[in-house]
């Protein structure tokens, strides 16, 4: 990302220095890749400039205008500063580069010694390959969609900031419509993470001590911990070895008397399958609850995640497809009953202040959480088509036969939330793709029957193998929204060698 400074972007536009001919690739090329950006500081400026000096440019500026990202000025000044000292207007536009990790392209000599972030054009390019050469790359970008939202995200906070109601309002109320409206469900009812979300559906359906929930024996350990902390017990069931989602022809000998609900975690973005694990429900009076943590807008058979069972739990932790800038979460529901019981344990067992029906928790999904959602939430879809075709190019392109690729069944339309591979030489793979400044993630190294969390139940090594295997071997690649392709490039180009 680059930013321009006042006098080159005059420059530029009117020739006044004579500079325009041998500088108008680098404005081409920014604007064609979206790098540049001006700092809301320069505005007043530079259209004040252009309209008592060079009126004949002032539409050619005004459109230049409308292309650039325009980014918030911060609001803190250092006084103290030598550049602040020396020049105000190019210490406010070197805060707004520090915001988007901007380099400041500019002419002027004083501006260029006493600022780290400045570049003279005629290093533009040089900057440019050096930058590419030897840029990592990020398993997951999380400054990238909130640098390409700023303008939307500021609006949402200062909304909030400025009506003065910041729990139980507004926001939260238009973003629970929207989202239900997105997962096709009747209810949306927020809350504080993923993890209160599972919880909260357990704990509503009655489900307690000594009752069982079935869970993936492959997954995180949150989908057990909703479980246990009704005092319910997890029990384990072991997933297709292709799609590592819970493998329906093993749930039913795993149910007993005490068994209450199927718990059906959708990993990594990728659905489980459903209709048979609703049929077995059905056969056995058990409710279903999705895991829909990793799995915003996947679809199955014509409907998204969230909407496939009785009830399901989401979590907007940052890194998720749809993540908030803090912790979040939701319950889904057509359930009324239901959804009628989680607002009120989501809210100290109230619906009128002070007025307390039952043992309630405190886990409510803040007003400026909310509003952040509400901007994300319009992308989401969009996002997740880049992730698509991200994953795309992975499948086509990866040959490497030392590695299993994801498989994805025909009624299946994943959104990747990760791009997960395995392999018998894990800790080798991930070491040569970090020596070639490419980061990945193992999700996750230990499943949840051998975490000494889990010790009173008395599992040990082997007696849940696929799962096991699956954890020993997995590797997640970069894959998000943000991704360029020619670091999707590199990276399969990288694993082929391997």
């Amino acid at each position: 990302m680059y930013l321009f400074d006042n006098n080159f972007i005059i420059d530029l536009i009117t020739n006044r220095s004579g500079f325009a001919d041998s500088y108008s690739d680098i404005l081409i090329y920014c604007l064609r890749n979206k790098k540049v950006s001006l700092s809301s500081s320069q505005l007043h400026n530079l259209r004040f400039v252009f309209k008592k000096s060079y009126t004949n440019y002032l539409s050619d500026y005004l459109e230049f205008e409308r292309k650039v990202k325009i980014i918030k000025t911060p609001a803190n000044i250092n006084f103290d500063s030598i550049l602040a000292q020396m020049d105000i207007e190019d210490y406010l536009i070197e805060s707004s580069a520090r915001v988007v990790n901007a380099k400041i392209i500019t002419l002027d000599k004083k501006f260029l010694i006493v600022s780290s972030l400045t570049l003279h054009p005629d290093d533009f390019y040089g900057e440019e390959s050096i930058r590419s050469e030897n840029a990592h790359i990020a398993f997951l970008d999380l400054k990238a969609p909130h640098i390409e939202l700023s303008t939307e995200l500021e609006q949402a906070y200062d909304e909030v900031i400025n009506s003065g109601w910041y729990i139980m309002g507004d926001q939260l109320k238009q973003f629970e419509v929207e989202y239900a409206a997105y997962c096709g469900s009747k209810h949306c009812i927020g809350v504080a993470n993923g993890l209160d979300a599972l919880h909260l559906i357990v704990r509503a359906y009655g489900i307690g001590e000594g009752d069982e929930v079935i869970v993936p024996s492959n997954t995180y350990i949150a989908t057990w911990l909703a479980v246990s902390q009704v005092g319910a017990i997890p029990v384990p069931v072991e997933p297709d070895e292709r799609t590592y989602n819970i493998n329906p022809v093993l749930i039913e000998a795993a149910i007993t008397p005490r068994t209450k609900a199927i718990m059906a975690v959708h990993l990594y973005g990728q659905p489980a399958d459903m209709d048979a694990i609703n049929a077995i429900a059905k056969k056995h009076n058990l409710k279903v609850i999705e895991d829909a943590a990793q799995s915003q807008g996947a679809g199955y058979k014509g409907k998204f995640a969230g909407n496939l069972g009785d009830a399901a739990g989401h979590s907007f932790y940052p890194g998720k497809n749809l993540g908030a800038l803090g912790d979040g979460g939701a319950i889904t529901t057509n359930d009324d009953e239901l959804a009628h019981k989680i607002r009120v344990l989501r809210n100290y067992g109230s619906q009128v202040k002070y007025h307390n029906e039952v043992k309630g928790y405190n886990s409510r999904l803040d007003e400026l959480q909310a509003a952040f959602l509400r901007v994300k939430l319009r992308k989401l879809t969009e996002w997740n088509t880049r992730r698509k075709l991200i994953a795309a190019e992975y499948l086509k392109n990866i040959n490497n036969l030392n590695l299993v690729l994801p498989y994805v069944p025909e009624w299946a339309d994943p959104v990747w939330h990760l791009f997960v591979v395995r392999t018998k030489n894990r800790e080798q793979l991930q070491k040569e793709l970090s020596n070639n400044n490419i980061g990945t993630v193992i999700h996750y190294p230990i499943p949840p029957h051998l975490q000494s969390a889990y010790s009173e139940l008395g599992f040990k090594q082997g007696d849940f193998p696929i799962a096991e295997v699956i954890h020993n071997e997995v590797l997640s690649l970069p894959i998000g929204p943000h991704l360029l392709n020619d670091s999707v490039d590199s990276i399969y180009a990288v694993l082929n060698t391997i």
